[in-house]
């Protein structure tokens, strides 16, 4: 396994199909939790992006699901019916195989605990022919799921009360053969999950793509020497997408985002995204734009249309700011001009926005459609497209838009709107949030010559071509290529030790010694830090001099962590292998604290801060 060769994406093998050289060659597996019946834009890149693969490169794709929601679902047949996958694109669950599997199947299965055979006396009473009993506390979360095979015998014992019965805390996951022994044991879903995905990538060179945030919070340790690990990054990092670059980082996001490194490869939707996560320090090389792809709807832009016709494919929900979009039309209305718009999709904002169409001047000029399947093809009618988002990943309506020769009108958030259009020439830009802004943007068009207008359509169908799926299909070829699969750098017993801390003036400057690389020298170094509780976290390139490894934090970098606690880390990248380390305090390490934030050796032994808020200098 340590040996697989470097490919390139030119490179072809004799296949029964043979692939077109587009991508490098090595099976491909796009990984996320679910696919649901109400998927949003994440779940259709992904999809589009597995059918894209297939149908360009001639190549088998498996998109593999962990849910348990999709066990008893035929989704990859319902999705080949809805045109939504490519034929050659395959869904695979979890529990899908398991309940199906064989015993001699599911005994390739391994554990990564010593199997307790008491495990099965934990069973819960089945009360019925359903494939899973639970068991949960007196506030209804989850302590155990039994989950049953096909054929009916007890296949799972998924328990979460293994350190006091009764209460959530410790967990140990078995599987059972039918004659209710055990085959293997785990301690955590993770390495149950992985266990799977073991079995079904296998040992050949192999490309790992997880569009999930939930699942990327942990798989970023599935490491392999034959499987590139590939994380997708849809949409803002943030916590507060109007939050200064050194604040908190976006909750859900927050495991795999401070473990970048931990993946072969990260990618962003826009350059802009990349270039600020760089700009934290968030990887150390691993980051690349891809953009999502978008379907070449052959827009003419000399179709004859409406002027005033507006569409916006949008969910009804905060992000998506449509109260704007709608307060910016009755301003436009107001003012004596005829405009309509068309809004498509659906959820919990939308009985506050049929009240303010209804108050306003927006009756009768603003219609609410709701979910409608294929809405961009409106797109293909509409004169232009309205896009109001708080933030955006890319802003994927708006390549539907300009792919139709829609003229979209965006407010200029981060990220994705200014990363494509450009303004006057294929679509305008309006400050984020400023509806007399919005309102003047659509004012301005509608009073266009009509052979500008045309101009800006055949723009617009230009632009969006560069999004269209062979370029972003060669652009992944591009980027995968470049991860070789060479072993990945393990140094488990790295042991990272401080010998000066000192808050000054500037910030926090950390001198310290590293041992126990066990041969390796890391590329790069990095001090991290992490807040005890919520998202805080960032990090800063450390240097090595002689024996010992110093590292600056500027007091811009901190200033804002508003939580009391914060944990200091040593990360060290070694190409493929990344390891992090907390920073052992002995009796000679030397810390100075300011009135602000006291550093002290937590009772691990560990290098930690408290900042000083209330007066106080109690530690912990």
């Amino acid at each position: 396994m340590n040996n697989i060769p470097e490919t390139s994406p030119r490179q072809s093998h004799p296949h029964r199909f043979p692939h077109r050289g587009l991508l490098p060659e090595g099976s491909y597996f796009t990984l996320t939790w679910t696919i649901g019946y109400d998927y949003g834009g994440m779940t259709t890149v992904a999809l589009e992006r597995s059918s894209a693969f297939a149908r360009l490169d001639n190549r088998r794709v498996e998109i593999l699901t962990l849910s348990p929601e999709m066990k008893g679902l035929d989704r990859e047949r319902e999705l080949r019916a809805a045109g939504s996958i490519d034929r050659k694109v395959k869904v695979r669950n979890l529990w899908q195989d398991l309940t199906s599997w064989s015993d001699r199947k599911l005994r390739r299965m391994v554990g990564t605990v010593d199997p307790d055979p008491t495990a099965a006396d934990d069973v819960i009473t089945r009360t019925g022919q359903e494939w899973t009993e639970q068991r949960n506390d007196s506030e209804d979360s989850l302590l155990q799921a039994d989950r049953y095979h096909d054929r009916g015998h007890l296949l799972v014992i998924d328990r979460q009360d293994m350190k006091k019965p009764g209460r959530r805390g410790g967990r140990r996951i078995t599987l059972f053969d039918r004659e209710q022994t055990v085959i293997a044991q785990w301690s955590t879903a993770r390495d149950f999950y992985q266990a799977w995905l073991d079995i079904v990538i296998g040992d050949k060179p192999s490309y790992l793509i997880c569009d999930s945030a939930f699942v990327g919070n942990f798989i970023h340790e599935y490491r392999r020497d034959n499987v590139i690990l590939c994380m997708v990054n849809h949409n803002h990092f943030l916590a507060d997408a109007n939050d200064e670059p050194t604040g908190a980082l976006a909750e859900d996001k927050f495991g795999y985002l401070r473990q970048l490194d931990g993946f072969d490869l990260a990618t962003t939707l826009t350059d802009s995204q990349r270039v600020a996560m760089e700009g934290l320090d968030l990887s150390a090389g691993k980051l690349a734009t891809v953009s999502n792809l978008t379907d070449d709807l052959h827009g003419d832009p000399d179709r004859p249309r409406p002027r005033s016709r507006g569409s916006m494919v949008a969910r009804l929900s905060p992000q998506k700011r449509v109260e704007d979009a709608i307060a910016a039309v009755a301003s436009v209305v107001a003012d004596g001009q005829q405009v309509t718009l068309d809004v498509y999709g659906d959820g919990d904002d939308r009985p506050m926005l049929s009240e303010l169409i209804e108050s306003g001047n927006a009756a009768g000029r603003v219609t609410l459609h709701g979910h409608v399947d294929g809405a961009k093809s409106n797109f293909l009618s509409s004169s232009f497209s309205l896009l109001t988002s708080r933030f955006e990943g890319q802003g994927l309506v708006v390549l539907e838009s300009m792919s139709a020769g829609c003229i979209p009108i965006c407010y200029a958030v981060d990220y994705g709107p200014a990363d494509i259009i450009e303004h006057g020439t294929d679509g305008f830009l309006v400050a984020p949030g400023d509806v007399d802004g919005l309102a003047a943007a659509i004012s301005t068009f509608l009073s266009l010559p009509e052979d500008e207008v045309s101009r800006m359509r055949r723009n617009a169908v230009a632009r969006a071509a560069d999004f269209f799926h062979d370029p972003i299909v060669r652009r992944w070829g591009e980027v995968l290529a470049a991860q070789p699969f060479v072993p990945i750098i393990r140094a488990e017993n790295a042991r990272a030790e401080v010998r000066t801390a000192e808050v000054t003036a500037d910030g926090v400057s950390v001198t310290l010694s590293v041992s126990d690389l066990g041969g390796s020298t890391p590329e790069q170094m990095f001090i991290s830090w992490k807040s005890r509780t919520g998202t805080f976290y960032g990090r800063v390139e450390a240097h090595s001099s002689k024996e010992l490894i110093t590292a600056d934090i500027p007091l811009s970098r901190i200033e804002p962590i508003t939580e009391e606690y914060v944990d200091f880390s040593l990360d060290l990248v070694f190409g493929r292998g990344f390891e992090r380390v907390r920073l052992a305090c002995s009796e000679d390490s030397a810390l100075s604290s300011s009135a602000a934030l006291h550093l002290y050796s937590s009772k691990h032994g560990n290098l930690s801060g408290r900042f000083i808020r209330d007066g106080l200098t109690s530690t912990s």
